[in-house]
């Protein structure tokens, strides 16, 4: 069965909407299993909740192993609108996470500047990420929130 990553993505860009209007960085991700269907759902709350590490992959995985119960999310999949950043990266392998699909690429001024694709040569694990779904909306959603909000990475 194939899934509908486009249909998918648009439910990413939504929930990164609900970051922005909670005055977070514009970032959502969902779980997803091998039938495209939803597991949890996630976005940006580092801002809101005071607390860097609040990325939306970091609230994912959080919510998704509570619910499921495990620390291993190997049958899963993360969709995200932009490539994640070093730490969000870190902490999928760390969920046994190997399936990747991403909007937009990651920001020119991330810090550290480590892309998904540095941390897939070290890592030990077999990655499957693949990049540029809806990626033209996923990054306009994320300039215009940096231009109507200012937000800065």
């Amino acid at each position: 069965m194939s899934i509908n990553k486009e249909k998918l993505m648009r439910i990413v860009i939504h929930e990164a909407e609900e970051a922005i209007k909670e005055g977070n960085s514009p970032f959502g991700a969902i779980l997803i299993d091998e039938n495209g269907n939803i597991i949890e759902k996630a976005h940006n709350t580092a801002k809101s909740m005071c607390n860097p590490v609040l990325h939306a992959e970091i609230n994912l995985i959080t919510k998704a192993c509570k619910k499921l119960n495990t620390r291993d999310l190997s049958k899963y999949c993360i969709m995200s609108n932009a490539w994640s950043c070093s730490m969000c990266m870190s902490a999928c392998i760390k969920a046994k996470i190997q399936n990747f699909i991403y909007g937009a690429p990651s920001e020119l001024d991330m810090n550290p500047n480590i892309t998904i694709f540095d941390i897939k040569e070290k890592t030990n694990n077999k990655l499957n990420i693949e990049i540029g779904v809806l990626q033209d909306e996923c990054q306009l959603q994320i300039e215009n929130a940096r231009q109507n909000t200012g937000y800065k990475v």
